[in-house]
């Protein structure tokens, strides 16, 4: 069972990271860095794309976050990683809540009419 969890938090803390770096305003300057820089320089051209790229992101992420579970044992991660599990978790319980109020509020309106 504990296995289950760590894949689980593995995957939801994967894309929590992944989205952070692909689309937040936080990362928005690194981005652009790259970005200036791309004609001038393949490796720049390659972190603009590997930045740009959620699905590219992701691997490199899932391996950074495997190792970092596997090797790093230092609490101030664990309370990061946690921090973003619980983000994510809570989006998720946010989407579903909206999407309930949203069919009782066209129920309501439709009630109305």
């Amino acid at each position: 069972m504990r296995i289950l969890f760590f894949i689980l938090f593995a995957v939801i803390l994967t894309e929590a990271i992944t989205e952070i770096v692909t689309k937040s305003d936080v990362f928005v300057p690194i981005r652009k860095f790259f970005f200036k820089r791309r004609k001038n320089n393949k490796f720049f051209n390659w972190m603009h794309e590997l930045l740009d790229c959620g699905y590219c992101t992701s691997v490199w992420v899932g391996w950074f976050v495997i190792i970092s579970f596997l090797y790093l044992d230092c609490l101030f991660l664990r309370i990061f990683y946690g921090g973003l599990i619980l983000h994510r978790l809570s989006n998720i319980l946010h989407f579903i809540v909206d999407k309930f109020d949203r069919n009782n509020d066209l129920q309501i309106e439709e009630d109305k009419e």
